[in-house]
């Protein structure tokens, strides 16, 4: 009775068997647990920034590249002279030379007042730069204004005359803001001491 019940040798049951076999697809197949999916994001976003950071430093470089000064081929003329009297001969060389590019001439430094005389002054702009202080301070000076130069930090304040009092000050504020000679941003403060 058992026997029938659990017929292993059967033909039916080699055929069923042979019918359960995996398909190519159910063996190629793989599944990701949670883990290695976070993990595959964190190698693909790591993999993604390389590739992102080397693309800048590459732009940086190429812009770089195209903005050096390369040499420029300028011809000289050269003149051989002989102790005796012969007929000069011209030589025509090309000499490779590296231009610079000027911007504009540095400005030399404004012979400023190490102390100005007086307790108040008007700061007209602040620079991060010394030469652009300093150029601005000689462009006030042409006007026929003495101008001087505080440095504080970082930055390089220009500033117009000493004075005594901050009513002075204040008065001859008003009267360069008038003649539109300094913008409206343009305060009176203490000198430094």
């Amino acid at each position: 009775m058992q026997s029938e019940l659990f017929e292993l040798s059967s033909p039916k049951v080699q055929e069923s068997a042979a019918s359960l076999r995996p398909t190519f697809i159910e063996r190629t197949s793989f599944t990701l647990t949670l883990e290695q999916a976070i993990g595959l994001t964190i190698v693909l976003l790591v993999f993604y920034v390389l590739t992102f950071s080397w693309g800048v430093e590459r732009g940086k470089h190429l812009t770089f590249e195209t903005h050096t000064v390369r040499p420029a081929a300028v011809p000289v003329e050269t003149v051989a002279v002989f102790e005796e009297p012969a007929p000069v001969a011209k030589v025509v060389e090309t000499v490779t030379k590296k231009t610079p590019v000027i911007v504009s001439e540095l400005p030399k430094p404004v012979a400023s007042v190490s102390k100005p005389v007086g307790k108040y002054t008007i700061q007209y702009v602040t620079y991060v730069t010394q030469s652009a202080a300093d150029r601005e301070a000689q462009r006030i000076t042409k006007r026929g204004h003495s101008a001087f130069v505080i440095p504080t930090g970082n930055h390089f304040q220009v500033c117009i005359q000493a004075f005594q009092t901050r009513q002075e000050a204040s008065r001859f504020l008003k009267s360069l803001k008038a003649q539109r000679t300094v913008s409206m941003d343009a305060y009176v403060r203490a000198i430094p001491a």
